[in-house]
């Protein structure tokens, strides 16, 4: 019961730290705005809501600026979780009671998962309303909240990774930003990915895509709207790119939904072991 409490206190303690984070406060502002999409929503409140037409491509502008912007929001923020603690003493502390490293780390992930997830749910949910006003188009929305959810999910495991190792706040959220333009910008594959697909060579473009979660995050919400079966409110099938594309070729449009749900799956579980092993062989000090 003791140790019960002792995780739900963690988690709830990082919750609110989180939640009054002046990094997340910030990000939340600049979130909203790109969820929203200010032209679109325009285009809504003139036409009482967005045409059906449109709504594929308001969608799309929406995943395109917002998961590539994500990670922002959990890497910097968990990074320094732990060592925060760390520096202050109060890791030390904790870990002197009956709680075990183990709970410890699974409160922490808890509580920031919470806090971030409240403010990716929320500002894609105003989106929806705004534009949507609860017509068909929510449901398309709610696809894309749903992978980035995964997504968030999947950088937070990342951030409590680097901040097992980092010593010093000042590294860890050096890890953090060079994470995050990794994931962004050195693993787009906007220019080859297209020439690999013309070669016919897909299997290259696997670990660009698996290794990458805003593309795997991104691809599942594309194939959770039905990319390929059309419809008015279909994303077609030249909207999930090339690397889409790759993936249905390899292993299938049922193959390659199955594929992606189980690499985000790996990412979460793997980068949450990578963490507890750290943290158990370390010499907390």
């Amino acid at each position: 019961m003791k140790a019960g409490s002792a995780l739900w206190g963690i988690t709830v303690q990082t919750f609110k730290v989180t939640i009054r984070s002046k990094w997340l406060i910030m990000f939340a502002i600049v979130f909203f705005f790109f969820s929203f999409n200010l032209p679109f929503l325009s285009l809504g409140s003139l036409l009482s809501t967005i045409p059906a037409k449109n709504v594929p491509n308001f969608i799309q502008v929406v995943i395109t600026t917002s998961f590539s912007l994500m990670p922002l929001l959990a890497l910097p923020i968990g990074a320094v979780s732990i060592v925060e603690e760390r520096e202050s003493g109060s890791l030390a502390f904790i870990l002197s009671t009956p709680t075990s490293r183990g709970k410890f780390l699974f409160a922490r992930f808890c509580g920031l998962l919470a806090a971030t997830t409240f403010i990716i749910v929320l500002g894609f949910t105003f989106a929806a309303l705004v534009a949507f006003r609860l017509s068909t188009g929510t449901t398309q929305m709610w696809y894309v909240t749903e992978a980035a959810v995964l997504l968030n999910a999947a950088m937070v495991s990342v951030s409590l990774v680097i901040s097992s190792l980092s010593r010093k706040r000042l590294t860890a959220y050096g890890g953090a930003i060079f994470l995050w333009f990794l994931f962004s910008y050195a693993g787009d594959t906007t220019v080859t990915a297209p020439i690999l697909v013309a070669a016919n060579q897909y299997w290259v473009l696997l670990p660009s895509i698996l290794l990458n979660p805003i593309e795997v995050s991104r691809l599942i919400a594309l194939f959770s709207m039905n990319v390929v079966t059309g419809g008015p409110l279909a994303i077609t099938s030249s909207d999930i790119g090339s690397t889409g594309q790759a993936l249905i070729n390899i292993f299938g449009m049922p193959g390659a939904v199955e594929a992606l749900w189980v690499t985000m799956g790996m990412w979460m579980s793997i980068m949450l072991a990578s963490a507890y092993f750290i943290l158990t062989f370390q010499d907390i000090r």
